[in-house]
């Protein structure tokens, strides 16, 4: 029987679970770990860590330089924004005290509170000037701009960003970094630390909130690469170490806390292919699909399912009704519908004397997603469709995509804070059936905020332009001796900094 799910029942559990360490492992892994760590508990009782050792992938500090994600980590640590991502996906108040929007007109008023680390007052002329940073040249930061057109100050407190499109999650993007008025060359921050010498850091003494909990010193260390990354976190030479690979470090002697992130892997269906082109087929391949399955036999426990293309912890799904599970009563009815009820003797549907086939394209290169596709075949195959896994190198991979030459592929896109599915949908705007027109429609009417999310969320999973399968973790390795109550997300891995 078709089961409905209330994803805050999912939020909450997911919240609940990622912050402890053995609900998030496999049996096995965890009493390993376990036992690794009650001997290694037994030889000394826990202290308070007064010190990091984090790691950098290059010397410079200007968040509108650096080139490297390991270098990124740290950006929230010295420099405020004007908000920044919770653990929902929503956004908080940072050095913004209010966001208003009003179709392509985004209002910001600041905190009259907020001293960057020499003393001297934040005001809007530092926004601004933050802004032009972060759209210049190739910064990580300009992207996620692209969609503001022009940034005017209307007071020392407030600020207008002007959009080409109106986006309802707009406020999500406002978490690039603000550095001083002209400090590009040697920046300055708001934030919870600043630099107090080479390679230190130290709590920021005009931070706006106060004190920065019982962190009083981070030392950062350049690491060339991801690899010596991970052996300095094995050597001790690291203390704290984010990764969001598919890679995992064994035997580090220390601690892991998963952090969910925006990564979404879906099936991809090519709908110009005659049956994929019939709703019906592509919602039987939804009901057919076990997406816990799925995800347990590629990530264990890192990564969370969700039927919609939105990571199932997103606070906005709390409200609302998907339909989620595998149902086989479905498939049956839907292939009846479709008139696939004959079988040949080994139980596959036959259209005449052929079987009903499907092939999945994979990435060959990336061994989870390797796993996704042969095990999605195993459950396809038992409603009885004859399906082929095609595994190419990731060069070809892509060109197939680009060039629709699959019937159905397994993918991933990294969304943005805001969510914002474009990039999935550059691939889905090649579609031809015009029910996955529709659900193009409705979502531009839901991000310009004509519509609602209910609306195009059931679109959505009524025409099956794609199949979610889930969002995958990345994981913060840490030195066994923290023993405090992380809190992280993928804007910021220090988000509970503070609070330890």
């Amino acid at each position: 029987m078709k089961k409905i799910w209330i994803l805050c029942i999912t939020a909450l559990s997911l919240l609940m679970g990622g912050c402890s360490f053995e609900n998030m492992m496999s049996d096995d892994l965890w009493m390993t770990v376990q036992t690794q760590n009650t001997a290694q508990t037994s030889e000394y009782a826990y202290q308070d860590v007064s010190e990091l050792q984090v790691a950098v992938g290059e010397s410079t500090l200007n968040p509108y330089q650096m080139t490297t994600d390991t270098s990124l980590r740290i950006v929230p640590l010295l420099y405020d924004s004007l908000t920044k991502l919770n653990l929902y996906y929503g956004y908080d108040l940072c050095i913004a005290s209010s966001v208003e929007m009003q179709g392509t007109s985004c209002v910001v008023t600041l905190r009259k509170d907020v001293l960057f680390s020499d003393g001297t007052a934040l005001t809007a002329v530092d926004i601004q000037y933050s802004y032009r940073q972060a759209i210049s040249g190739e910064t990580a930061y300009a992207a996620q701009l692209s969609n503001v057109t022009g940034v005017s100050i209307l007071s020392d407190d407030q600020i207008r960003f002007t959009l080409a499109e109106a986006d309802v999650l707009f406020p999500n993007l406002l978490t690039f970094p603000i550095i001083k008025n002209g400090s590009a060359s040697n920046p300055v921050g708001s934030g919870r630390y600043h630099l107090a010498g080479e390679n230190l850091l130290e709590p920021n003494p005009h931070w706006y909130g106060g004190d920065t909990g019982k962190i009083k010193a981070i030392q950062l260390v350049e690491q060339p690469d991801r690899e010596t990354s991970f052996y300095s976190m094995k050597t001790g030479s690291l203390d704290y170490l984010f990764v969001d690979g598919d890679e995992t470090i064994a035997e580090t002697g220390g601690s892991i806390h998963y952090v969910s992130m925006p990564n979404l892997i879906y099936i991809g269906i090519n709908d110009s292919r005659t049956l994929l082109s019939d709703v019906r087929f592509r919602q039987m391949l939804a009901a057919a699909t076990d997406r816990d399955g799925l995800l347990e036999t590629a990530y264990y426990d890192r990564a969370q399912e969700t039927a919609v293309p939105f990571p199932a912890s997103w606070e906005q799904l709390a409200p609302l009704t998907v339909e989620s599970d595998q149902d086989f009563e479905q498939v049956q009815s839907l292939l009846a519908q479709l008139g696939l009820d004959n079988r040949d003797d080994e139980g596959y549907i036959i259209m005449g004397t052929r079987r009903v086939s499907v092939d999945i394209l994979v990435n060959n290169e990336n061994e989870a997603k390797m796993q996704i596709a042969e095990t999605l075949r195993e459950m396809l195959r038992s409603v009885g469709l004859d399906v082929t896994v095609t595994g190419v190198p990731f060069a070809e991979y892509q060109t197939r995509v680009t060039e629709r030459q699959y019937d159905l592929y397994i993918g991933e896109v990294k969304l943005k804070n805001n969510l914002d599915l474009t990039s999935l949908f550059t691939v889905l705007t090649q579609q031809t059936a015009e029910e996955n027109l529709r659900v193009l429609e409705a979502y531009r009417q839901w991000r310009q905020g004509t519509a609602t999310l209910q609306s195009f969320l059931e679109l959505f999973q009524t025409s099956v332009p794609l199949i979610p399968v889930g969002t995958r973790n990345g994981a913060i390795y840490y030195n066994r001796e923290i023993y405090y109550d992380l809190s992280a997300t993928v804007q910021d891995v220090f988000y509970n900094i503070q609070d330890w």
